[in-house]
């Protein structure tokens, strides 16, 4: 999803680059469209996110509140699935934010 993130940016990039004449309305109103789209994505993985952290945080309890070591293990799996998963949203975020800025500026052409 980031690959077709950054692939959408650069394809609207090079059209408010593009000195030809475009139909802005048009382009304003697919735009919406993809920004839905990542909006939509970006929900999930914030769900996603939010409950790989809970589930971590739950089990790092249960591992303090018991004192099982083996559970240490389990706890550094979560964490493991953990960071990606937030680095993958801390991405989305920002590309939906470029969208919002790319925006701005089809409503400046119309």
């Amino acid at each position: 999803m980031i690959k077709y993130l950054k692939e959408y940016i650069r394809e609207i990039e090079k059209v408010l680059e593009s000195e030809k004449k475009n139909e802005w309305g048009k382009v304003l109103e697919n735009h919406w469209v993809q920004i839905g789209i990542f909006q939509h994505e970006r929900l999930i993985h914030l769900l996603v996110t939010l409950t790989f952290g809970l589930g971590f945080l739950m089990m790092m309890g249960v591992t303090v509140l018991t004192l099982n070591y083996i559970l240490i293990l389990v706890d550094l799996l979560l964490l493991t699935l953990l960071i990606p998963y937030i680095f993958h949203y801390f991405k989305l975020e920002n590309g939906v934010q470029k969208l919002y800025k790319l925006d701005k500026e089809i409503q400046n052409r119309i």
